[in-house]
């Protein structure tokens, strides 16, 4: 009697336990109780079928990658940083926002081709940074018209012990500017996949030392390096137009080759590159502009003051160009002075009022016209620095007066 009371007491007891969904159920093999072992549907499966649709989550100790995400695993990494183009069989594309921050310890960072997408401030605070390597500038490729297309995005606009804080403006307007605060140990960028560098896109970046560039750039907006007057030369052999100011105050830059496809050099796109001493040369202080060129603004050699020879398609801004002072030989020189310039006056016509003072440099001897066919009224009036003046033939038949008063006589080649 007891014996067979004990037994439907302890029947009891695993009916209780089923009911309130314990795993003891699980020795009565039902379904209907929806016990966690067979995960059926009335009583709501197993949690693992909610973390397969999360993005997983993994480290290695340097990076945590979420999906084709990447960030530092803490801030502590330090040294030269390589980021993989893959992790687990999956390609890398997107490095978010802070991703890095306060990562003071890394020395150097490369950023694969594989990344599309980099957050804004993602390297905040890496305050050792001497040079990095990225497929883009800002936040993505070809991007224009935003503050996201600035070099300094991706350093953030929140300041940091040991961050530079530049101005960069990314479009024409007074409003179109941003405060980026980028570190003061960087020297050296690498761009690897880029198309388009934006308007101000390396402006005031005075820290830098070097930017070395893609070849597949094929646009590049006004003053993209201005005031980064500690880089020694930049190549952009795939653009077609030299746009205004693009290396304006640049101090060092020393040379610079213009491709055959150039067809418009901007305003004062070379103006303050005081080291400036060769263009399209091997020989210190020769320019050579060549024939594609069919615009020249004003200023664009303002203050170049190394310059010895140059060589020129047209006289002035375009080809056959008169009666304004944009025919004039000055005014790729321009009408501000600096030191190493010489104050010259030249008529552009007859009327008392048709005249302008440029400032042409001290130290220049020679030009050459490959391309003319007109030489306007006092195209090289008081040039008197000048000792060899040489130009195309097709000229000779159309030149105004005063052309070549105080100056040296022409050779017509």
């Amino acid at each position: 009697m007891k014996k067979k009371f004990l037994l439907a007491l302890l029947s009891l007891v695993l009916v209780l336990f089923c009911a309130f969904g314990f795993a003891a159920c699980g020795i009565f093999g039902g379904s209907s109780g929806g016990g966690v072992s067979n995960g059926g549907t009335n009583g709501g499966g197993s949690s693992s079928d909610v973390d397969d649709n999360l993005p997983k989550v993994d480290t290695d100790g340097t990076f945590i990658y979420t999906g084709a995400s990447v960030k530092a695993a803490n801030t502590s990494i330090s040294g030269e940083i390589v980021i993989p183009s893959e992790h687990n069989g999956t390609t890398i594309d997107t490095i978010p926002a802070n991703a890095f921050k306060g990562c003071n310890g890394i020395t150097s960072i490369v950023i694969p081709d594989s990344v599309t997408s980099i957050g804004l401030g993602a390297f905040n605070g890496c305050s050792m940074l001497k040079s990095i390597t990225l497929p883009f500038v800002g936040s993505r490729k070809g991007n224009s018209g935003s503050k996201e297309a600035s070099f300094g995005y991706v350093f953030g606009e929140s300041s940091y012990q040991g961050g530079t804080k530049v101005e960069q403006y990314y479009g024409g307007g007074t409003s179109n500017w941003s405060w980026f605060f980028i570190p003061s140990t960087l020297r050296s960028v690498k761009i690897t996949n880029e198309t388009v560098l934006n308007y101000g896109a390396f402006q005031n970046c005075s820290m830098l030392t070097k930017i070395d560039l893609n070849d597949g750039i094929v646009q590049v907006g006004a003053i993209s390096f201005a005031n980064c007057e500690r880089v020694e030369e930049v190549s952009l052999p795939s653009i077609s137009i030299i746009p205004s100011s693009l290396f304006k105050g640049c101090s060092s830059l020393s040379k610079f080759v213009i491709n055959g496809s150039v067809e418009t050099i901007g305003a004062s796109a070379f103006a303050g590159c005081g080291a400036l001493s060769s263009v399209n040369s091997e020989t210190a202080g020769e320019f050579i502009v060549p024939d594609s060129v069919t615009s020249i603004g004003s200023g664009v050699f303002n203050g170049c003051y190394l310059l010895k020879s140059i060589t020129l398609p047209f006289v002035g801004s375009k080809k056959g160009n008169s009666g304004s002072n944009d025919a004039n030989f000055g005014y790729i020189f321009g009408t501000n002075s600096y030191q190493g310039g010489t104050k010259v006056e030249q008529y552009y016509g007859g009327g008392t009022s048709n005249w302008n003072w440029f400032f042409v440099p001290t130290t220049l001897r020679s030009v050459k016209i490959t391309n003319e066919t007109v030489i306007n009224y006092g195209a090289f009036q008081n040039c008197s620095m000048l000792t060899s003046i040489a130009i195309n033939a097709g000229a000779k038949n159309n030149v105004g007066a005063k052309a070549f008063v105080n100056t040296a006589n022409p050779t017509w080649i």
